[in-house]
């Protein structure tokens, strides 16, 4: 949350709503805080984790295979996977973790051409000549050419689209339709002409509003970072909060953090669950938490005479008496929460709307059709290809796996691996990929209108026919799986962060200061570490 929360008293007793990875991990952080609390979290469905789920099922010829249908990567680069990573070597589980290296094939990414033509973003002389005469280079150089002559926005602080930003910086709108298009389907499988580009490309915004220009920005940053004084190294803000909070070994936590930024993408053996599944089971564990499953919170009462909270179950079922309720749904899920009294609460929160995204796994066994020139983490598709299938993007979860290494937190060179994180020999030939379908793209007149499944399917394997030019034959003979991810994705539109700010304050002074907000609507931004970090500093503000 961005605002203050008041401290809990003694022998609290606290409600968690919603049992995703950011419900847990506020749960475990205040739990080991606060051991006279008590808490109890609430979980709709009969298993937590959220949209985080590797899922074991067997393939055609009955073998054993893991399909990722959500999450299945974590940036090295973040705080919020230190704070992971750290935690799940205090469980005992560090030899699960597993790394992508920099130069490995995994960590080359391409995106699909206006032509349906593959191009891989640069990461070599050789691949940026390629980039620079293919369609998707257009206007790149004269727009970065330009930036710095442009004049900054006419009215510097307000909120805008990620597209008009991107526009006005660079003087066309190629960069935004060929490339940065790309990346938002990617990460909020969303529009930027109607994503804000405050909550989604702040460092970009706030360049722009320091230094009136982005390239100047950024040049200024590279000269003090060059040719300033070097400062000592040490650990972040959070970083600093997390050590001082848990008595952490500092040297310890900043060599952890400098080891992790070294690798793009790391994972687990098993898949990206058995970091949640790790939470749940220590939660299991500690004498005053509660984990309530397949019973939904339906709705939230503040009683004024005891001064708590009061929650009503999907069973009916109403327990009283919290001294305080974490909220980790989305926006449109809590306004279900809030009683009639509160109507322009509840109209306030209905403005949020979420994206669906279909995720299709596709697996066929003892044979690689990834060819090797394209072999990498997957593409993503830009606004500029006309895209009939709807397709955000494509991730080569096969790759991913035979490119992971075992991750060592005291030793800085990871081995080779001879078993995937899947389980499977890295040395056998298979394909797995995840298509990530809709987002943005099911919607129609403020409506979402998701295909059927048949449907869906025939039109994916006729994009990848065309993308990764690989036979119907191929594609027929794997094992596909549809997942309907309803509403997993709140849409950030322009003004959000303002809207955040007020709803917040709002929500703490009806509710007496009883409630905290976290989840991917109310985090820095949708990605799991995102939303850890949120918890952690709710977690310390109310300890």
């Amino acid at each position: 949350m961005l605002s203050p929360l008041s401290k809990l008293p003694p022998n609290a007793k606290v409600g968690v709503v919603g049992g995703g990875v950011s419900g847990l991990m506020f749960t475990y952080f205040l739990s080991k805080l606060r051991s006279d609390i008590k808490i109890t979290l609430f979980e709709g469905e009969k298993r937590t984790g959220g949209w985080i789920n590797s899922w074991n099922t067997a393939d055609q010829n009955g073998a054993s295979v893991m399909l990722e249908r959500g999450p299945r990567t974590l940036r090295g680069v973040s705080d919020g996977t230190v704070v992971i990573m750290d935690t799940m070597n205090d469980l005992g589980k560090s030899d699960s973790i597993r790394c992508v290296e920099k130069y490995a094939t995994a960590n080359r990414k391409f995106l699909l051409g206006p032509n349906d033509k593959l191009v891989q973003v640069p990461n070599s002389f050789g691949s940026f000549l390629k980039f620079a005469t293919s369609p998707l280079s257009k206007g790149l150089f004269t727009g970065i050419a330009g930036e710095m002559f442009r004049k900054s926005s006419s009215t510097p602080g307000k909120d805008e689209s990620v597209r008009t930003m991107l526009n006005r910086r660079y003087g066309n709108d190629f960069i935004a339709s060929n490339l940065m298009s790309a990346i938002y389907h990617g990460i909020y499988a969303d529009d930027i002409s109607t994503l804000s580009a405050q909550k989604t490309s702040g460092k970009v915004f706030y360049t722009e509003l320091k230094h009136g220009s982005v390239l100047r920005g950024s040049i200024k940053e590279y000269i003090r970072n060059r040719f300033g004084k070097k400062q000592p190294e040490t650990l972040s803000g959070c970083l600093k909060l997390y050590q001082r909070a848990f008595n952490k070994d500092t040297g310890a936590l900043l060599k952890l953090s400098n080891h992790l930024k070294k690798y793009p993408m790391l994972g687990f053996v098993g898949g990206l669950e058995t970091f949640p599944k790790t939470i749940r089971k220590e939660l299991d564990n500690i004498r005053n938490v509660e984990i309530v499953t397949g019973s939904a919170v339906t709705k939230m009462y503040k009683d004024s005479k005891n001064s708590t909270m009061s929650v009503k179950l999907s069973t009916n079922e109403r327990i009283d008496g919290f001294d305080h309720l974490r909220i980790t749904v989305t926006p449109q899920i809590l306004s279900t929460l809030i009683t009639s009294t509160y109507g322009d609460l509840i109209k306030d929160l209905k403005k949020v709307k979420s994206n669906t995204v279909i995720l299709i796994n596709y697996y066929l066994p003892n044979k690689e059709i990834i060819r090797p020139e394209i072999q990498s983490f997957g593409y993503l598709i830009p606004q500029s290809n006309t895209n009939p299938a709807n397709i955000l993007g494509v991730i080569f979860d096969s790759v991913i796996e035979k490119n992971f290494k075992s991750f060592n937190i005291d030793d800085a060179n990871p081995s080779r691996l001879e078993v995937s994180s899947s389980g499977q020999s890295s040395e056998l030939q298979y394909t797995k990929l995840t298509i990530m379908v809709g987002g943005h793209l099911l919607n129609e007149n403020g409506k979402t209108k998701i295909p059927a499944e048949a449907t869906c399917l025939a039109d994916v394997k006729s994009a990848l026919e065309t993308h990764l030019n690989v036979s119907r034959e191929d594609l027929d003979n794997g094992l596909w799986v549809y997942t309907v991810a309803k509403e997993c994705f709140p849409h950030y539109f322009i003004g959000y962060k303002d809207w955040q700010n007020k709803l917040e304050k709002t929500l703490l002074t009806t509710y007496d200061n009883k409630i905290s907000l976290g989840g991917m609507g109310f985090a820095k931004g949708p990605g799991v570490p995102d939303v850890i970090v949120d918890g952690l500093q709710d977690a310390l503000k109310l300890k």
